[in-house]
């Protein structure tokens, strides 16, 4: 199960609401006591790198997203340092439901190798995946009509990923 204060949530509804159209992004880390989960937005570069390199790259910031690795390694070493750990990350899927996409799975798949029957890179991280919409067809003022419709949470049980509880915590 996944620990997450209220308002940190909060937060990630107004960072899922502020970055539409593109998907937002971030890092969930724990401390020694591996309770609830701390919040570090990051910046979602995947549109930089289409841009620079779209054979690479073919998705844009719209349907896919990627923390800058400096940004990863310096936020997994201040966790680390501090007795912590990297417990997950979020994302947020724009104009359609919360689901763990083939493309969210494949990401976890990047040292260890799927076909040999090796497990993801980091079996204990879990997936908080957003849902986002964007401005109505009324024309209405930037922003506004920007709403997170739920989310759904994921962790690997062995075998398969599979959707596992968020316990919202004050």
């Amino acid at each position: 199960m996944l620990r997450i204060a209220r308002n940190d949530l909060d937060r990630i509804y107004a960072q899922a609401r502020a970055e539409y159209p593109a998907e937002c992004c971030g890092i969930l880390t724990q401390g020694k006591d591996r309770g609830v989960c701390a919040v570090h937005s990051c910046e979602n570069i995947q549109e930089q790198k289409h841009r620079d390199d779209p054979e690479r790259y073919p998705r844009d910031a719209r349907t896919a997203y990627l923390i800058d690795p400096e940004e990863m390694m310096r936020i997994t070493a201040a966790t680390e340092a501090a007795g912590g750990r990297v417990a997950g990350f979020y994302h947020s899927h724009i104009d359609c439901p919360a689901y763990f996409s083939e493309e969210d799975e494949r990401r976890t798949w990047i040292f260890n190798d799927r076909e040999a029957g090796e497990g993801p890179d980091d079996p204990d991280a879990a997936y908080l995946v957003l849902s986002v919409y964007g401005e109505d067809a009324t024309g209405a003022a930037a922003g506004s009509g920007r709403e997170v419709k739920g989310y759904k949470c994921f962790g690997w049980d062995g075998s398969a990923y599979i959707e596992m509880p968020v316990e919202p915590a004050d």
